[in-house]
């Protein structure tokens, strides 16, 4: 599903234009789809006739667009009042139509505007918010934020067209002056601020309406919403009569005497991401200790010095040779952030065949931080994986810089890097450097615990072994399939309860819901 900012979706509007379709045909479609869904709202159940809608009206199109609806809607019977919340251009044809079927207009900005609005409120079954859409693009200030919170306080149902006002069309930053929504009716296509919001309850429950836009007018358009069909569709090929061979090996390389739960995470994930083994390096206190935790998987150990580090002449010596087995490789988890560590990863990497992915996470997004201009050596195909803090070690900007548009800051991350970049957190961003960019549907508050990002990178590095040459697909899968088991653990253990652990032993659900019962 394609996600759109507002310049893109102004682009596709101008296409139809060109195409003869006119900007009131859209007007008019979007109008009468919004008001056909209103009316199939429990709100307006079992008829619409009598029910009392209340509409806040802005000045451009998503204004016209609630005016059209308003005047649907009041030639089915209900009794609908406009609040205008900005003056609006005279003349205004859909203003006029709408009077003349019955809705009456009371403005907003006058003396007694706000205090009609509370009366109105006090009887309303149903608040449109037609003020905004993708037009939000400063603050929101007065007389506009009293209107907006005397809504808020009133707990009116809220149905949002396009966009709640306050949320930003692109970055999905919400202003604290918005108004949060119970359903949003998305025109023609989902914007891209509703993906990477990280909150749902700004926007409650989406619906997208079809608008008479036609077909491959997106063309141009590189973002998309991960679904559970693309999702399947970009799976790994697994023949029926295929072994373990022809499905990839993963190397992992993490751990440390004082981190021993990341690699294991990693490991376990990547056996069950399908990859036909598993081969575990890591330095040999962590060796004597988790050694055979994960049966699966093939565990090696890497030699020390006698302060416990990694020795880093010899431990890249055995990486390297194991890496003739691997068709992937995973390097980061618990692996620690030292001058051993530094140097052991950087020959490491130096030395690494071109052809072999690698997916570099946690430490080893660390040690690359503080390697100068570390991406004009590193040539190799790669995945960084990182979390806001990580991404901003990377960038050399705050973490509150990488929160403020995390989608910019992964695309700009990708082309800068020239890899692969997985932006984790609430709705993660996988961004690639021509400028793909898909949005992961899930956003869930029980994945902010330690080990959650070690099993997205462990799962991620086993895909990659059975498909080493789609990056952007792996990387797109295996965020799903990580957020499709945590939502199945949030569902059965709650979000506060839920460890990593639950996450990792729930991931083989999505080939089962997926990819089992469509074989059968």
């Amino acid at each position: 599903m394609k996600l759109v900012t507002a310049g893109e979706m102004q682009t596709i509007e101008k296409h139809c234009v060109e195409s003869g379709i006119s900007e009131d045909d859209l007007m008019e479609n979007a109008g009468l789809a919004v008001a056909e869904r209103i009316r199939e709202t429990p709100k307006m159940e079992p008829n619409i006739y009598g029910k009392r809608i209340l509409a806040l009206i802005g000045p451009g199109n998503n204004g016209s667009d609630g005016l059209i609806a308003c005047r649907y809607l009041s030639n089915w019977g209900a009794r609908v009042t406009v609040i205008l919340c900005a003056v609006r251009k005279s003349p205004d044809p859909k203003r006029v139509l709408a009077e003349n079927s019955g809705v009456s207009i009371i403005d907003g900005l006058s003396k007694d505007g706000l205090h009609s609005l509370r009366s109105e409120l006090q009887t309303t079954d149903m608040v449109i918010d037609a003020i905004l859409g993708t037009g939000a693009s400063r603050p929101i200030a007065e007389p506009l934020s009293s209107l907006l919170l005397c809504v808020v306080e009133s707990s009116v149902s809220v149905i949002a067209l396009d966009l709640p006002t306050g949320l930003n069309s692109d970055s999905g930053n919400f202003d604290v002056a918005g108004l949060r929504a119970d359903i949003t009716l998305m025109l023609g296509y989902p914007k891209l601020g509703s993906a990477v919001t990280g909150d749902a309850s700004v926007i409650g429950k989406k619906l997208v309406l079809d608008i008479g836009i036609p077909e491959g007018f997106d063309s141009e358009v590189n973002t998309e919403l991960l679904t559970n069909d693309l999702a399947a569709s970009i799976l790994p090929a697994r023949p029926d009569q295929g072994h373990k061979g022809q499905f990839g090996s993963t190397l992992v390389i993490g751990g440390s005497q004082q981190y021993l739960g990341a690699v294991t995470l990693a490991t376990e994930a990547a056996t069950r991401s399908g990859s036909g083994l598993t081969f575990v390096a890591t330095p040999e206190p962590a060796y004597r200790i988790i050694g055979g935790h994960v049966p699966e998987a093939i565990y090696c150990s890497l030699p020390v010095s006698q302060n416990g580090d990694v020795n880093p002449s010899q431990a890249c010596r055995i990486a390297l040779d194991l890496l003739k087995n691997a068709t992937s490789v995973v390097i980061g988890p618990g692996l620690g952030n030292n001058r051993n560590t530094f140097e052991f990863m950087s020959s490491f990497l130096s030395q690494i065949n071109a052809e072999i992915p690698i997916v570099i996470d946690a430490d080893g997004l660390n040690i690359l931080a503080e390697s100068h201009q570390w991406w004009d050596k590193l040539k190799i195909p790669c995945i960084l994986t990182p979390h806001p803090g990580e991404m901003s070690r990377l960038m050399g900007i705050s973490s509150a810089d990488v929160q403020q548009n995390r989608s910019a800051i992964a695309l700009n991350a990708a082309e800068r890097f020239q890899k692969i970049v997985v932006l984790k957190g609430a709705a993660t961003i996988i961004a690639a450097p021509d400028g793909r960019f898909r949005v992961s549907p899930w956003a869930n508050a029980g994945l902010a615990k330690g080990g959650s990002g070690d099993i997205l990178t462990g799962l991620l590095g086993g895909l990659l072994a059975q498909s080493p040459h789609n990056l952007f697909d792996m990387a797109s899968l295996a965020v799903f399939i990580h957020g499709y088991a945590a939502d199945i653990a949030k569902n059965e253990l709650g979000e506060t309860s839920m460890r990593a652990t639950d996450v990792s032993n729930r991931l083989g659900y999505f080939y089962r819901d997926f990819v089992s019962t469509k074989a059968n």
